[in-house]
């Protein structure tokens, strides 16, 4: 069953080469490289996989990690809404995904000209080294923003 959702899922992604996917490294403590996690196993240019730093940028004990993962962005005690119109502050990487989705937005919205896989790349190398030993690639939303207007640059 994991090899057709797995076969599956990557065909529909690959199909949709206009569309930005965003998803969370999981929240299991492993290497997601050796554990096959489905989408992180996926390389692919218009998929990001975010895992889960604390305010501090260090990585949370529950985040999975590895070569698969993309970025990191704040997954721990994030303030969510939950039904009834409560907050709550939650923890994982779906509160991970959201994040850099916005930053994707964000990005989109200042110039609509960029692919998908261009997009995800200013994401990638606007995030900057942070946690032990500088591992960790933290989203950082203005240096994506000053990629953007370098590339807006050389392009006019």
């Amino acid at each position: 069953m994991f090899a057709v959702v797995k076969e599956d899922l990557h065909k529909a992604f690959m199909s949709a080469p206009e569309i930005l996917f965003v998803g969370g490294a999981g929240n299991s403590d492993k290497d997601v490289d050796l554990d096959e996690f489905i989408p992180p196993a996926f390389d692919m240019p218009n998929l990001l996989i975010a895992g889960a730093v604390d305010q501090s940028g260090e990585a949370t004990d529950f985040t999975s990690f590895g070569r698969g993962v993309d970025v990191y962005s704040n997954g721990f005690e994030v303030d969510s809404f939950v039904p009834g119109g409560n907050r709550m502050k939650l923890s994982g990487t779906s509160m991970v995904s959201p994040n850099v989705v916005n930053l994707a937005a964000k990005l989109s919205a200042l110039d609509s000209s960029p692919t998908p896989a261009m997009a995800a790349e200013l994401i990638r190398k606007g995030a900057g080294p942070h946690g032990e030993n500088g591992k960790l690639l933290v989203i950082h939303p203005k240096r994506s923003v000053e990629l953007l207007r370098e590339m807006q640059k050389e392009r006019d």
